[in-house]
């Protein structure tokens, strides 16, 4: 089983750093989806697919926050309860308040952030606490110059307001003449859930300054997008009233309130089903598939690599392993497959937490209700990628979004060490392989 790597920054002082941390002094550090004063998160007594509930969620009225086959949770907002206690009487589904002040719980983020990030001015890249884009970006070029021949950084796309959507490569490029598994990893799709970019530049790092990772670059190609979602990410980070933004930033032409699209409903396959045509909705799926720059940019860059074979997108929260399909609640061909990987996952977490932490396994459809678009299902329908999953990461709804610092570093070691597993078993090297490969065969990268 991979072995815990100790959580620290001291490789990444660079001047570059230094400088950023000081800038980061003199800024306020905070908070993504529109949480105005009054905000509260109800627990409604119906599933999030019932009409009602989505008929408030397309309003703009509620955020769905998660859900099982008899409840979900909701975020409401103060100007909008009124009408969500009557569409809900009216529909005769009970409802309680679970946290009174959504706001207070940000601002109790934002203050410890803000101590956080005074006690580590010398080293502003960890994975003790959150990260904005600019100093995500510094890391990856700081991984860029040091890594050698193992990375390469790409970037595909622009976002709506011209930032950079960056792809890195990392591969050892001395493994000649063997078949490689390819894997794509994509973060940080949906801007509020932090905890997801945590993971994925957790994971960039090990592939290259942890040997026991390197070990496994010798039999796998990798692909990781840090954050898919660079607008709405910096954006939740830049005031408090902006910590729970979802979506990205497109101008919908309706107001501030109701700008960007959901770009996890914006994917093109089956596109539609379950999701939104209001701007105002959190759910809302785009006037066409691919319509943003940040998913169209990325489907393509997609396309050129041939046969990937696990693909995995990190969300929060919810504590689950998800598989496709999401836009109906019948099973994949594989479904057994895809849960015989999946456990690997699932059991390797559970180990690394010494059984603090469980996930549950499942299609996307049947746990959490019909919504196509994802990218996901889009992977595993449209590329054909044969492993294709949906981490929500955690908590289990305690926190929800706003998953506390002190859990960012079991978190991303936990969801490492799953991973290592998963591509372990699937590479059949390393600490979970069930054998060796043999008879490799030659492999080329096409950009």
């Amino acid at each position: 089983m991979l072995s815990n790597h100790k959580v620290l920054g001291s490789q990444v002082g660079t001047t570059y750093f230094r400088m950023r941390a000081i800038i980061a002094l003199c800024a306020m550090v905070v908070a993504a989806v529109q949480a105005e004063a009054g905000s509260q998160l109800w627990r409604v007594e119906a599933p999030s697919y019932h009409r009602v509930v989505r008929a408030l969620e397309d309003d703009g009225d509620v955020d769905v926050w998660a859900g099982t086959a008899d409840h979900c949770k909701v975020l409401v907002e103060g100007s909008a309860s009124t009408r969500v206690v009557r569409a809900l009487a009216e529909a005769d589904i009970g409802h309680s308040v679970e946290v009174e002040d959504m706001m207070a719980l940000v601002e109790q983020e934002r203050t410890h952030m803000q101590e956080r990030r005074r006690k580590r001015a010398a080293q502003p890249m960890d994975w003790t606490s959150y990260h904005d884009m600019d100093d995500i970006e510094g890391f990856i070029g700081w991984l860029n110059s040091t890594g050698g021949d193992l990375v390469q950084v790409a970037s595909p796309t622009r976002s709506v307001e011209g930032r950079e959507v960056l792809v890195l490569r990392i591969n050892d490029p001395s493994s000649q003449g063997v078949k490689k598994k390819k894997i794509w990893i994509e973060g940080g799709i949906h801007a509020r859930e932090w905890i997801s970019p945590a993971v994925s530049t957790f994971l960039m790092y090990q592939l290259v300054t942890n040997p026991e990772w390197r070990d496994l670059l010798k039999v796998t190609e990798w692909y990781i997008v840090p954050v898919a979602n660079p607008d709405g990410y910096q954006f939740s980070f830049s005031s408090q009233s902006a910590r729970l933004w979802r979506k990205n930033r497109r101008d919908n032409g309706v107001s501030e309130r109701c700008k960007g699209v959901d770009l996890n409903r914006n994917w093109d396959f089956k596109w539609g089903v379950g999701a939104s045509a209001n701007p105002c909705s959190e759910t809302y799926k785009g006037v066409n598939a691919f319509s943003e720059p940040e998913t169209f940019g990325l489907q393509q860059m997609m396309r050129t690599i041939p046969d990937i074979d696990l693909f995995i997108t990190f969300h929060s929260f919810g504590q689950t392993v998800l598989y496709p399909w999401g836009w109906t609640r019948n099973a994949p061909s594989n479904a057994m497959q895809l849960k015989r990987l999946a456990k690997a996952f699932t059991d390797t977490v559970k180990q690394t937490s010494l059984g603090k932490v469980d996930y549950d396994i499942g299609g996307s459809g049947p746990l959490y209700g019909l919504a196509s678009g994802a990218t996901d299902d889009w992977a595993y329908g449209e590329l054909g990628i044969p492993f294709s999953y949906t981490i929500e990461l955690p908590d289990q709804g305690t926190h929800g979004f706003l998953l506390p610092e002190n859990r960012v570093s079991s978190t991303v070691i936990e969801s490492a060490a799953g991973v290592h597993c998963m591509v372990s078993l699937l590479a059949n090297s390393g600490s979970c392989a069930r054998r060796r490969t043999r008879n490799p065969s030659s492999i080329r990268f096409r950009g």
